[in-house]
């Protein structure tokens, strides 16, 4: 097996058909070549074509370039599995982190982050079906997995949240379908399918992923469709988004209550302390800092803390077995038998049947004491309880605790000692877990005893570091009560081998480092100092420890305010041997007997040359102690030397210029013509934007990495948040399902009007109403307001009562503080209809005055009229209204136009003039633009605590069941119009005698004297009489003849109907049976073939 492996060497075929095979196929690619006349572009038309079509489609490629902040090591990418109730959102997420991590969860509750690969993790979040809780998901979600009810279709939910994730910035999305099983016939399977992916791009767009899970076993779907669908989320790539790149914000994936439960028992009403935990996404924050929580309020930052990732990505070898615990982190749901909820923590420690029943044990009953929160102060300080078997009971009195202070540095540095405890024990609780299920409940108990003792030691620990760290020299009483508690810790693990008085020393011996407290060295505080430290703390601090400082030399780069030049140069040599003796030189430095350059800049010590230096090092080492005028001395002579140096070199070039300067001008000569020249790659300009984003991006990069403000927590890193001031609603009605946000705010606080550019939802099937509360998402907020809609005519801006039907109108409302040209998306807290988002626009400005008017019309009646002059009536009240209006035009119903004057007395009366007589029978109309004022109301929508909310006049009408008011000037009545009869034209005798006879007027009077009485005979009587009779008969013969048309023509027509109904039914019958012999024949024909 030494010898090195030999494989047969492959032989190629020369005969037979895999020889020709290959000879056709090398025929065939060489057939362009040999003949290129016989493939080249007969149409110059359609080469065209082909160029411009070439041309298109390398365009629809291009986006708008934008810089990428993804950080290093980037957060968790979210994904949001979104749908309707009943449609399997639980069921794949439960796949998808059995895929990834090959646990099964038994319920989902908050975000689950699992690993994904070896540089990527993924946080699935299960969206519930609230429009609040959508619009939250909508504004963090990386990448969105629509889950779709194949049997039912789709449903409204969906293309709300699409509309959400369109206004709030569009992420990924793809789409699943689920519930197929239930189709029976593949045909239809197959049409369901292409109608559903149809309709899916339509929304989203053309060539969307849309995945198809046909069923469930084991309560999963199949595997490998599960492993598909994760494949492409894992080389998924997302576009940054630039509102979430430029906003600090945090998913939370657990919630902690931090009050004290002494405060919770006097007032279980009182406001919480709450810690948030999350990974940080977009940009850094800093501690004191706004934030706002959508569904709480805006809050300020009391403590932000760096924490120890609980899912690193596995990016080197793994060495420990505890990472195979960290593939998946899912702190609200349970996971390994833990789970955490808002206020503790739950393990659930499964035991054998047998023991089901059995009494508790010792350290059950301990806790289950513990858990008793009554006058805890009282209780421990008249009990005592024995921690361990065997050793000395504790009471209130030998446990101290010490005053912890407000200090980043220390506390950090105490965090990094607890996280590296915590690893240790971590390792040890994973090598245990393997051996689980073969283990006693003795080893249980063993295991669950030992977390007291490293909480106990980490406590010690940080003490010590704290102690360490401030210079504080423990007293001898300090030393003996921590010793007392190292032993105490120490002797109850190790009580069943010996007891604890005979190995004290041991135990001591072997905690010191514990005690001690082995702290790493933090760079800021020892070049800037500690923060808060004065120059009297620090000097202080230095005389007592003076031999500690002595030892190290990088502590004692805590300089105070008079700094030392010399010792500065001393403790950055690098090449000691070069610089002198160091034992001199710090003799010296300690001695102080040294000068300073005069001009106090710093001098490049290892520039000097050889010869320099073996000078230096010379009268370093002999006069250590010298004076300090022949050092001034040498540093001038340096320095006229250096400048000596320089004026050679100016005068050598004609420009004038320093040998430097023209260095780096030929450098950018080179660097601009060479690549024009030498043919260095071409970039054109879209790639020319990228580069230009992509450098400045690494030029933030390097800068914010040597930013020196500890404060600062970066985007990636996993934070805990701490909030004080919560109301008790927030951890009293806590739902993990619903997703808890903390979005940062820093310019965002101030109130003003908002302009905005509105249109109704073409789904909604109401228009909206100026006056009518509406809720407004923008941002990470989402508040109610109150909008008047208005419209500009590049004059003014008309108010509106209703919005229009089809197109875009503006809108001002009241608000925070929101950049222009963000999106926004408007519904109805309650919903009223079958699709909920009533509005979507875009945010236009902030101002302070938005001028909004409204027609007015007043109206008023002639009291006198002198010529052109009238006096008007019943327009105004008061004398100051009619001088408000001085000047205003005014017209009548007639067209008469007309100007206001002066007031004429005290009831409202004003004169005016027109232009020309009216009369008492007008009606003057006075058309005016009234400035409207905008409603300021700003109510944050607090779903997480108790909402309340504002209702429209229509909402308050239905709840109480109030009629709308009727008043009568407001009905519309038909419109009476009283036809006028003018008198005839009279036109003067003399001016007839002159017109034309055309013209003149020919209408002849009748003289009704000359008309006499008729007087009928006895004949004439009885032909009347005759003729009357006849008349009479005829009507009514007539009458009857036309009710028996008629009564015929409605027999006939529904004989006609009835007829047609029965030739439609048989020809329907007769063509069914053609087609069904037809489509028999076709399949008959088709099997033959």
């Amino acid at each position: 097996m030494d010898a090195k492996q030999t494989h047969k060497a492959h032989r190629v075929h020369k005969s037979g058909a895999s020889a020709k095979k290959k000879l056709q196929s090398n025929n065939r690619k060489n057939a362009e070549k040999n003949n290129p006349k016989a493939f080249a572009m007969q149409s110059g038309q359609k080469a065209d074509r082909m160029a411009r079509r070439k041309a298109e489609l390398n365009e629809k490629k291009y986006h708008v370039p934008m810089a990428d902040r993804t950080p290093t090591i980037p957060p968790p990418i979210v994904v949001a599995v979104v749908g309707p109730s009943q449609c399997g959102k639980t069921t794949l997420i439960k796949s998808l982190v059995r895929r990834y991590t090959k646990h099964t969860l038994s319920e989902i509750r908050g975000p689950v982050t699992v690993v994904s690969g070896k540089h990527q993790r993924l946080t699935f979040m299960e969206c519930a079906n609230d429009v609040s809780a959508m619009t939250d998901m909508a504004k963090v979600a990386d990448l969105v997995i629509l889950a779709i009810d194949a049997s039912f279709g789709f449903e409204m939910e969906t293309f709300e949240f699409l509309n959400l994730l369109q206004t709030h910035g569009m992420p990924k999305v793809m789409g699943v379908l689920t519930h197929l099983d239930g189709f029976k016939d593949n045909k239809g399977l197959k049409m369901a399918k292409k109608t559903f992916k149809h309709r899916f791009w339509t929304e989203v767009y053309d060539g969307a992923k849309l995945f198809y899970l046909s069923g469930v076993e084991n309560g999963r779907y199949l595997d490998r469709e599960i492993l598909n669908l994760s494949r492409f989320i894992s080389v998924v790539k997302l576009r940054p988004l630039a509102w979430r790149s430029s906003h600090p914000y945090m998913l939370a994936d657990r919630v902690q209550d931090l009050t004290d439960p002494e405060v919770l028992e006097r007032n279980p009403k009182a406001n919480r302390t709450v810690a948030l935990y999350g990974y940080l996404r977009g940009t850094h924050m800093k501690g004191r800092d706004r934030v706002h929580i959508p569904g709480a309020g805006d809050y300020q930052i009391d403590q932000a803390e760096s924490l120890p990732d609980p899912c690193p990505i596995p990016d080197k070898e793994r060495k420990r077995l505890d990472e195979r615990h960290k593939l998946i982190y899912a702190p609200m749901s349970e996971v390994n038998g833990v789970m955490y909820d808002k206020d503790a923590v739950y393990i659930d420690v499964k035991k054998p049947q047998h023991e089901e029943k059995a009494e508790e044990g010792e350290g059950e009953k301990m806790l289950s004491e513990l858990q008793k929160v009554n006058d805890i102060t009282e209780r421990l300080a008249n009990q005592q309880f024995n921690l361990f078997s065997g050793a000395k009971p504790v009471t209130a009195e030998s446990i101290r605790r010490p005053a912890v202070f407000d200090d980043a540095a220390d506390s950090s540095a105490s965090e990094d000692d607890e996280e590296e405890e915590e690893d240790e024990s971590d390792g040890s609780e994973s090598e245990s877990s393997e051996s689980e299920d073969d283990e006693d409940d003795d080893d249980e108990s063993e295991l669950v005893a030992a977390a007291p003792m490293d909480y106990r030691a980490q406590r010690i620990a940080a003490r010590a570091a704290e102690d360490s760290a401030n210079g504080i020299v423990a007293d001898e009483d300090d030393e003996d009560d921590d010793e007392d508690i190292l032993r105490r810790v120490d002797a109850s693990s190790d009580s069943e081998e010996s007891d604890s008085d005979s190995n004290d020393d041991d135990q001591v011996e072997r905690l010191a480092p514990i005690h001690t407290g082995v702290k790493r060295v933090n760079l800021m505080d020892l070049v800037y100092g500690p923060p808060g430290a004065t120059a009297a703390s620090k000097s202080k601090s230095k005389s007592k420890g003076g031999a500690d400082d002595g030892e190290d030399n990088v502590k004692s780069l805590a300089f105070t305010d008079e700094l030392d030049i010399r010792e500065l140069h001393r403790h950055f040599i690098t090449n000691p041997d070069e610089s002198g003796d160091e034992g001199n030189a710090a003799e010296g430095a300690a001695a102080g007997d040294y000068g300073e350059d005069a001009t106090g800049d710093f001098v490049d010590l290892e520039a000097e040359s050889a010869g320099d230096s073996d000078n230096a090092g010379s009268d370093a080492g002999e006069g250590g102690s010298g004076s300090d005028d022949d050092d001034i001395a040498a540093a001038s002579a340096s320095g006229d030397s250096e400048d000596d140096g320089s004026d050679e070199a100016s005068e050598q070039n004609r420009f004038g210029l320093s040998s430097e300067k023209m260095r780096k001008l030929k450098n950018k000569f080179d660097k601009i013509y060479d690549d024009e020249e030498g043919g260095g790659e071409k970039k054109d300009f879209y790639q020319q934007q990228k580069d230009e984003l992509q450098s400045y991006v690494d030029h933030t990069r390097s800068e914010m990495s040597e930013l020196a403000d500890i404060n600062y927590r970066w985007s990636g890193e996993y934070v805990k948040v701490v909030i004080e001031d919560m109301p008790y609603e927030f951890m009293q009605g806590f739902d993990p399902a619903l997703p808890v946000i903390v979005g940062g705010i820093s310019n965002e606080e101030g109130l003003s009007l908002i302009n905005l550019r509105i249109k109704r939802h073409r789904w909604y099937p109401k228009i909206l109403k100026t006056g009518d509360p509406i809720v407004i998402s923008v941002g990470w907020r989402r508040f109610q307001t109150i909008p008047t809609y208005y419209m500009n005519d590049r004059i003014k801006n008309r108010m509106l009562k209703y919005t229009p039907e089809h197109m875009h109108c503006s809108a001002a409302i009241y608000g925070p503080f929101v950049q222009p040209g963000t999106g926004f998306c408007a519904y109805f807290l309650k919903r009223m209809h079958s699709f909920g988002i009533a509005a979507t626009g875009t945010v236009l400005e902030n101002s302070q005055s938005i001028d909004i008017v409204k027609k007015l019309k007043l109206t008023g009646y002639p009291d006198k009229i002198h010529k052109n002059t009238a006096y008007i009536k019943k327009m105004f009240n008061s004398p100051l209204e009619v001088a408000k209006f001085e000047g205003a035009s005014v017209k009548t119903v007639s067209g008469i136009r007309g100007q206001v004057k002066k007031a004429a007395g005290s009831a409202g009366m004003f004169r005016a003039t027109f232009e020309d007589k009216i009369k008492i029978s007008d009606i003057v109309f006075l058309r005016a633009l009234h400035t409207i004022p905008i409603k300021k109301l700003y109510n944050p929508i607090t779903s997480l605590l108790s909402v309340t909310y504002m209702r429209s006049i229509a909402e308050i009408r239905r709840s109480k069941n109030m009629a709308v008011p009727n008043k009568r000037d407001s009905h519309y009545k038909p419109i009476e119009r009283v036809a006028k009869h003018f008198n005839p034209l009279q036109i003067p005798k003399s001016l007839q005698a002159e017109l034309p006879f055309k013209s003149k007027p020919k209408i002849i009077k009748t003289d009704n004297t000359t008309s006499r009485a008729v007087v009928m005979d006895e004949r004439d009587k009885k032909v009347s009489d005759l003729i009357g009779k006849i008349n009479l008969l005829y009507k009514d013969k007539s009458k009857k003849k036309r009710e028996k048309d008629t009564k015929q023509r409605t027999e006939y027509k529904l004989k006609r109907q009835a007829e047609e109904a029965e030739a439609d039914s048989r020809r329907k019958k007769k063509r069914k049976t053609f087609f069904r012999k037809e489509g028999q024949h076709q399949r008959g024909s088709g099997s033959k073939d």
